[in-house]
């Protein structure tokens, strides 16, 4: 018995160590806005190496300007996060529907295929472009 107390002590210390909690994924609420108007949550569910899945739930839109830009400055907060881009692609619906998949890019110029081959043919988007509104939201 004792033997197998200290195995499995081993097997769930190796698995707490090669799978980080899921505590530190990304998420963004906009109700810490306090815009009772919108509630929209972004949740990342899944890392690669340069990409991110978010997973994003409405609850309620409130305006799709207002709602359009929690989305955009929560991916800049999340760009910062992965390693302080500020150039990223994205293609929405993937994997699947209420979903999004992020690329982190280094540059304005970095082809979006280096992140993923998903992104082929995406459009490359500036974050810091929003920084005065996003700065603005805090």
């Amino acid at each position: 018995m004792k033997h197998f107390i200290t195995n499995a002590f081993a097997i769930l210390t190796f698995v707490t160590l090669a799978h980080p909690c899921a505590a530190e994924s990304f998420q963004s609420d906009s109700k810490r806005f306090g815009n009772p108007k919108m509630d929209i949550v972004m949740t990342e569910v899944e890392q690669g190496r340069r990409t991110s899945v978010v997973d994003i739930k409405v609850n309620k839109i409130g305006s799709s300007v207002g709602s359009s830009f929690f989305i955009l400055c929560s991916l800049r907060e999340l760009a910062k996060q992965r390693g302080g881009f500020h150039h990223i692609v994205k293609v929405e619906e993937t994997p699947r529907r209420g979903q999004m998949l992020v690329g982190f890019l280094k540059s304005a110029d970095e082809p979006p295929e280096t992140a993923d081959t998903r992104f082929a043919g995406a459009e490359v988007i500036d974050l810091e472009q929003f920084s005065p509104i996003c700065d603005n939201m805090k």
